[in-house]
């Protein structure tokens, strides 16, 4: 632990972050920022969402709490607020005299009465720029309404129509010093050279890139040629032969009908967001380089949750692929050994991973582990399973449960339990090939499906 001496906390975050597409994991967009603080760091290869969407995931990074624990679940009134009494992560280190700092997209929707964002100080909520897009896209003669998908999707009582933001790049045409991201960026590096020396901060950098609208400035908007792209794994996957919560999910619906030229122009821009975004992080490391306390301070760098970017013919999240759920995390700072760590990690464990870090008391009712021992000592054995939880899109549907061991996942629909799957991880990284009901796999299926309900017993969700 950091104590006596309070180290500082610096969070970069992204939204909707490939975590193969980035050069920490050897993917082909160059991201010299993250690249360096990967050389730096503990770099997790096993580390999972706690759900593939946006709103129930944040406040379990805040809580280390799992959303069918916290309240806050998907999307709708009565499903996206967080149930009374949640501690959070932020409020903590506000309470113990860290100089907090929060920039860019939130996505916590706390009970009545309990919001506190009021007493950082630095809070700055911020969404998306689909106003600048839609700008963006008259100027540049892209047809208007064409950056939406329409969907409808199941709810708990009924159906819901609406909308869904699908890979319609524009090009960002304003100083690059003006993007929104950049801004985000910068007032976070004013914020680390504000604060007075002896005081420790923490400060949050959330990024809303390269989650769409697709509004990408140059060079990043050229840097990868669409015609050099390359269909993903189960781009043309049949939706009849697969799981009703992937076959009709919001990331099909909204581009059926695409061509892949419509496709690897999305996918090609999408790759220089995330260049984009890499640079913005980029800014935030350069103030707290120049502030003298790096030293001192614990960086963090993931995201909220992956992205499909064409695989089985998906756009978005909300299913349980890896690519939707097996997130970036890059941990560097006192007490943490550089190199790359196997072991299973969440969400969930990341609040109480900063307090033990921080030589904090943990929050009182975290589901999650502390990861500090593993990134003492890389040798140090982690825990047999993780999980990844969807509960609908927008006041509920589907229900998807998936558990994640060394080798396998094992995924269950509760709508439709006859087309549960399992992938052997280490042999099929591409989850193309369905085991269940392999009799070579019973034994695995058994256990991976004691795990889960095991789980769901503990931490009061449902079972198998």
């Amino acid at each position: 632990m950091v104590s006596p001496k309070r180290a500082n906390l610096l969070v970069l975050l992204c939204d909707q972050l490939q975590r193969d597409a980035t050069g920490p994991y050897a993917g082909p967009v160059v991201t010299p920022t993250w690249e360096r603080l990967a050389g730096e760091s503990a770099v997790f290869d096993r580390c999972y969402c706690a759900t593939p969407l946006c709103v129930p995931t944040r406040p379990s990074m805040m809580t280390g709490r799992w959303p069918h624990a916290h309240g806050s679940t998907c999307f709708g009134e009565g499903y996206a607020t967080m149930h009374p009494g949640e501690e959070l992560l932020i409020d903590r280190l506000h309470d113990a005299g860290w100089r907090v700092g929060y920039e860019g997209i939130w996505h916590i929707n706390r009970a009545a009465g309990e919001d506190r964002t009021a007493e950082y100080a630095h809070f700055e909520q911020s969404g998306f720029p689909y106003a600048a897009h839609e700008a963006a896209m008259a100027e540049q003669g892209i047809p208007a309404g064409s950056q939406r998908g329409a969907v409808r999707t199941p709810t708990d009582d009924g159906a819901h129509d609406w909308s869904l933001s699908i890979p319609v790049p524009a090009a960002w045409t304003g100083p690059v010093e003006e993007h929104p991201d950049m801004l985000r960026a910068r007032a976070i590096a004013d914020l680390i050279r504000d604060t007075p020396d002896g005081q420790p901060f923490a400060a949050w950098c959330s990024l809303a890139a390269p989650h769409p609208p697709l509004l990408v400035p140059e060079p990043w908007l050229s840097l990868f040629d669409p015609a050099d792209i390359e269909p993903p794994p189960g781009f043309d996957a049949d939706p009849a032969e697969l799981p009703a919560a992937v076959g009709e999910a919001p990331g099909r619906q909204a581009v059926r009908g695409w061509g892949w030229e419509q496709w690897a122009r999305g996918i090609a821009a999408y790759l220089g967001f995330v260049a984009f975004a890499d640079a913005c992080h980029g800014v935030v490391l350069d103030a707290l380089d120049r502030s003298g306390r790096a030293r001192d301070t614990i960086v963090m760098m993931t995201c909220d949750h992956g992205e499909m970017l064409g695989a089985f013919g998906l756009y978005q999240k909300g299913v349980l692929y890896d690519r939707a759920c097996r997130l970036p995390l890059l941990m560097r700072g006192p007490g943490i050994a550089p190199g790359w760590r196997t072991q299973l990690a969440s969400h969930v464990d990341l609040a109480p991973t900063i307090l033990d870090l921080l030589g904090l008391a943990p929050l009182e009712r975290a589901q999650g582990e502390s990861l500090a021992p593993i990134l003492a000592d890389p040798q140090t054995p982690g825990r047999e399973f993780t999980f990844v939880e969807m509960n609908g899109h927008i006041g509920g549907g589907y229900h998807l449960r998936g558990a994640v061991s060394e080798r396998y996942k094992y995924v269950h629909y509760r709508e439709q339990p006859d087309r549960d799957q399992l992938f052997d991880l280490a042999a099929d990284p591409d989850e193309l090939t369905n085991l269940m009901g392999s009799s070579r796999h019973a034994e695995v299926q058994a256990r991976m499906g004691a795990a889960l309900n095991l789980w769901a017993a503990e931490t009061g969700d449902f079972g198998t």
